[in-house]
């Protein structure tokens, strides 16, 4: 038997239970907002403003549907994280994140970009305090406008490899490049397929040293049926261009300041200078360590380069057989030396990233001869990843793709232009008299009109001279005929 107390038959009233003051949270939050009350009553009537964060206050402070059908179509987009949706006095807050109005949200993004520290950071640091729908989308396009951001981006990856196709024969493909060592000029030729190097000591590095050079490497080893070199002086000018006719073989050039292009020759060079200062402080003589280079097999081959090229043994200082000195046909190595190949690219290709086509009349940045950017519009696609692109003072550079820096821009930068006249027309050309090639300028296009005037019709065909290369002090120019 159970027997009440009197206080269980003598219950208080019910009454309900406040545990936080509404005026207290509000004070609260209001404090957390380290702002003017200008700014503060700025925010509370752009919010009361905005159509969507009304709607969305009126919902979060009814209810949300149960259902999301029932959602209104404006603040649909708010139905994935509605739980964090809380109004307090006028202000939305996703967390503790304040919901920017529509019509402040340019005003926000002008202040996030004041520091100019990039895009990822703005991003991280606009999302530990502000909230509106496709922020970070809305960051990254703002920002990629800002041309002082633009102008100071880092450099492009690199992008994979495009090694250069494997001759089927020795000497059809050479490469050259010019080298100093102890104050002496020198040009290399090395061999695509027999990766045989052949150095030549040159008095000056005029046009018709260089040719008289190359004519002697011919004499010895055959014309090549392709010659790739750099864009220097000596191998842009209109006797090498003339000397190329006439001894019927084709010039290749690679992209100005992008030495990677011509990756066979530059290797070669690096190899070759070490060989000679290493005789050099020994003591040694340079023509025994190219002999002895030239008899050494390939890595991964098991062929010397002598092999490759004459199908015979070089006799050097050390004791061989005659057998051994015998002209051997060697078969092709084509297939053994694209395995080579394929391997340094698999291994190069690992931090590499491919980067997007540019089209025709699109607004860019190009590194010109700093890392800083500057504003261009593409021009042509000339081949591969060499473009040739148009500077607001209306000059022509051509590029390597790595050296052009998509940024999302609709207009030139204002600034873009230095005063200086286009380059087609303060250069003559190497076949004319300067006298005669002197003419009248014509008016400079605006920055703004470069772009649009690209996307016209294609113009005639015509001589551009063509900025490209620094060789220590020596300015060199490119003659190309293209449909500009």
């Amino acid at each position: 038997m159970h027997i009440s107390d009197a206080l269980s038959q003598s219950c208080l009233k019910e009454t309900p239970e406040i545990l936080v003051d509404d005026e207290i949270d509000v004070d609260w939050i209001e404090a957390q907002l380290p702002v003017s009350p200008t700014k503060l009553q700025q925010l509370k009537e752009a919010t009361a403003a905005d159509e969507t964060l009304q709607t969305l206050k009126n919902t979060v402070l009814v209810g949300w549907p149960i259902d999301q059908s029932n959602v209104p179509l404006n603040i649909i987009q708010f139905w994935n994280y509605r739980d964090e949706i809380t109004a307090i006095d006028g202000l939305l807050y996703k967390g503790q994140r304040l919901m920017i109005p529509t019509s402040l949200k340019t005003e926000m993004l002008n202040k996030l970009r004041e520091a100019h520290v990039g895009i990822v950071k703005t991003q991280t640091r606009a999302r530990e305090i502000l909230f509106w729908p496709k922020m970070n989308q809305d960051i990254e396009n703002f920002i990629g406008q800002c041309s002082v951001c633009n102008k100071y981006r880092n450099s492009n990856s690199k992008e994979p490899m495009v090694p250069q196709e494997i001759p089927s024969r020795p000497w059809a493909k050479v490469a050259a490049d010019m080298f100093q060592f102890k104050g002496s000029e020198y040009i290399l030729c090395v061999d695509y397929y027999s990766k045989y190097p052949e150095v030549v000591r040159m008095p000056t590095t005029t046009s018709s040293q260089t040719i008289t050079a190359f004519k002697s490497v011919f004499a010895r080893h055959g014309i090549p049926m392709e010659l790739f070199t750099d864009n220097g002086q000596q191998f842009s000018s209109y006797l090498f261009r003339k000397f190329a006719s006439d001894w019927d073989f084709v010039h290749t050039t690679s992209s100005p300041r992008y030495p990677q292009s011509n990756g066979q020759a530059e290797r070669c060079v690096q190899t070759v200078k070490n060989l000679l200062r290493k005789a050099d402080e020994s003591g040694g003589d340079i023509y025994t360590s190219l002999m002895n280079y030239r008899a050494s097999p390939i890595d991964g081959i098991g062929l010397s380069q002598s092999q490759l090229l004459m199908n015979r043994q070089l006799r050097t200082k050390l004791p061989i057989t005659a057998n051994m000195l015998n002209s051997k046909v060697v078969e092709s190595c084509k297939t053994q030396l694209a395995a080579r190949q394929e391997k340094q690219k698999h291994y190069y290709d690992r931090q590499s990233s491919t980067l997007p086509i540019m089209n025709r009349g699109e607004i860019i940045r190009v590194q010109k001869v700093s890392k800083q950017w500057e504003p261009a519009v593409v021009d042509q696609k000339l081949f591969n990843r060499s473009y040739l692109v148009r500077t607001g003072d209306n000059k022509l550079y051509r590029r390597n793709r790595r050296h052009l820096l998509n940024t999302g821009e609709t207009m030139l930068p204002s600034d873009a232009s230095d005063g200086t006249e286009p380059m087609m027309d303060e250069s003559p050309q190497p076949h004319q008299d300067q006298s005669d090639s002197s003419t009248t300028s014509p008016e400079k296009p605006k920055p703004h009109e470069l772009s649009n005037a690209l996307r016209q019709e294609p113009r005639p065909q015509q001589t551009i001279c063509l900025e490209s290369e620094d060789k220590g002090d020596v300015h060199s120019e490119v003659i190309i005929n293209m449909d500009v």
